[in-house]
């Protein structure tokens, strides 16, 4: 009987070890084949071509996430680790309006590669100061010298005092734990194997994957049934006092006072590495000369191109108030009317540095 009873024990423990393989293997393809969906170029450009449609059918902000949560995490964990930075290029740094305001997704493969918008949102000049510093440090940022050129796409809203601990930028590098910021106030990949920050890459990639599904469902749901909210351009959502707030309070004129000072660090930084770098004033929607904070920004930085001889760009009042989606953030057709803006002088810069068009092999 004994005997019985542990033939019986033993097949069911085969039977066990059989359905808990079955299991795992199951799991197994799940994630690979979501991560290979996830990893498919084809695949990330329908996504982002489809989420640009509705966005512009729904009248909603677009942003470029790839197939990742969100912007930042595309530009960091995947656009800025693909990068090749020794033939030189265009590279546009700045807060979420303009991350938002020029699409790279839909440029040509040959222009693409030379062309990069880093815009990190809720940033200001000292965090634009410590990304670009980890790009020269890390990555091998600017190592094209004159080929390179740094557009800093400003506004008043990079004058804002940021927690260095617990701000988005800050939430951001910890979000998967692959970056810290040094107590030197260096930004620098967390120590770990090859192998575990690869899967960590991969999770989030695939997580980006479901996130952005859900949310390009839901998008089309709302064009489907004709329940898009029209854009609230002015001061309707983001209201004085909030922005008072966001500025730092009593103490804004201090703070943009500080923040300038950064940028000059980083126009410094940039030319003592031979490349170009401009001043973008970024565009503004008329409510805001209502506010102090734009007149006296950008009587700062008018000053501080002109004592450090940096060609200025203004593009503060090139877009109607009709294409802004709320305070200082561009429709879909506001997008397409900045980059028409912004082309001939990023193709005038790859033409004459030699880069593009890309030389035919014989």
């Amino acid at each position: 009987m004994s005997i019985l009873a542990e033939s019986q024990g033993l097949v069911a423990r085969r039977y066990q070890a059989i359905a808990s393989l079955a299991l795992l293997a199951v799991l197994l393809g799940t994630s690979l084949v979501t991560d290979l969906l996830a990893r498919n170029r084809g695949l990330e450009r329908w996504f982002t071509a489809k989420s640009s449609e509705l966005a512009e059918k729904n009248r909603s902000i677009f942003s470029n996430t790839g197939n990742f949560i969100d912007f930042e995490d595309r530009v960091l964990l995947d656009e800025i680790p693909r990068a090749d930075y020794s033939q030189g290029g265009v590279y546009f740094f700045g807060t979420s309006n303009m991350k938002w305001a020029f699409t790279t997704w839909d440029l040509p493969a040959e222009q693409k590669r030379f062309i990069g918008n880093y815009g990190i949102g809720a940033s200001n000049h000292t965090i634009q100061l410590r990304l670009i510093r980890y790009l020269i440090e890390q990555r091998g940022f600017l190592t094209a010298g004159e080929k390179d050129l740094v557009i800093l796409g400003v506004s008043f809203q990079l004058t804002h005092i940021d927690n260095p601990s617990t701000g988005y930028f800050a939430s951001l590098l910890r979000r998967h734990g692959l970056y810290m910021i040094t107590p030197d106030d260096r930004i620098a990949p967390v120590p770990m194997s090859l192998v575990e920050r690869w899967l960590r890459i991969e999770k989030a990639r695939s997580g980006g994957l479901f996130w952005n599904t859900e949310r390009l469902a839901k998008s089309w749901l709302v064009a489907l049934a004709g329940l898009s909210r029209r854009p609230h351009p002015g001061l309707a959502m983001d209201t004085p006092d909030n922005l008072l707030g966001f500025m730092g309070g009593a103490q804004w004129q201090q703070n943009m006072d500080a923040e300038v000072e950064r940028l000059r660090e980083t126009i410094f930084l940039v030319r003592s590495h031979h490349a170009q770098v401009k001043v973008m004033l970024l565009p503004q929607g008329t409510w805001m000369d209502e506010l102090p904070f734009k007149a006296r920004y950008e009587g700062m930085i008018r000053a501080l191109c002109q004592s450090t001889s940096t060609p200025l760009i203004d593009l503060s009042r090139a877009i109607p108030d009709k294409d802004f989606v709320d305070s200082n953030h561009l429709t879909v057709e506001g997008q397409e009317k900045f980059r028409g803006l912004i082309m001939g002088e990023i193709l005038g810069h790859l033409q004459k540095a030699g880069i593009y068009p890309v030389p035919s092999r014989g």
